[in-house]
């Protein structure tokens, strides 16, 4: 520090026409200066918080739109599922029951105007084949040959633990002997097309089939 005062002391001589300044002035005037940097990098260390809280704000908030969307539409479907359902079980209109999913871990369900214990366990079903219909992607099939054949082993093992696995299997020749020989195994029941369906019968041909 007192070789840079010294300097700025000897370029101020040089100059002539401005008065010789005391080592005191300068020192402080140097230390007016740092403490205006230190602030300003304060300062642009708030504002850049302050941006960073901003666009936090708005993320939650985009977040929580996205999430309040994607929940009315989730909502709208089953609904207008279990509803397809509920008029296939009366000939004449009933309420059908309702699911409002308030957040993403908030829901109530219900029937409108009929508590019943048989209306309840009918809204459960409904719902339970209402998610059926609209579940799309199947797990099993969107994971990697060798990984469901060590999951095949694993539910082979949870027979030991006394408590029942369905398992809905497609395709097994496309997996190895091991897995294959598990499959075959454990096998209760094998459909096909042509006579071996479910019933002897494809319930999605013929005049009096349900569009659901």
């Amino acid at each position: 520090m007192e070789s840079r005062l010294t300097a700025l002391n000897h370029d101020l001589q040089e100059l002539g026409s401005i008065p010789n300044l005391s080592s005191e002035f300068l020192e402080n005037y140097s230390k007016l200066i740092a403490t205006i940097n230190a602030l300003k990098e304060q300062n642009e260390a708030y504002l850049k918080e302050s941006s960073l809280s901003k666009e936090r704000s708005e993320a939650d908030a985009d977040l929580k739109r996205s999430t309040e969307d994607i929940l009315l539409d989730l909502e709208g479907k089953i609904n207008n599922k279990m509803r397809k359902f509920n008029n296939i079980l009366y000939p004449d209109i009933r309420k059908a029951p309702q699911i409002n999913l308030r957040a993403y871990n908030s829901y109530s369900f219900y029937t409108p105007d009929d508590d019943g214990t048989g209306t309840k366990f009918k809204g459960m079903i409904l719902f339970d084949l209402a998610i059926l219909y609209l579940t799309n992607s199947l797990l099993l099939s969107n994971i990697s040959y060798q990984v469901t054949e060590a999951l095949l082993t694993l539910y082979d093992r949870a027979k030991s633990l006394n408590t029942q696995v369905f398992l809905a299997f497609d395709k097994a020749s496309s997996y190895a002997i091991e897995a294959n020989q598990l499959l075959s195994e454990s096998t209760v029941l094998r459909l096909s097309s042509n006579g071996n369906e479910l019933y002897g019968i494809s319930w999605n041909k013929g005049e009096n089939s349900y569009e659901v």
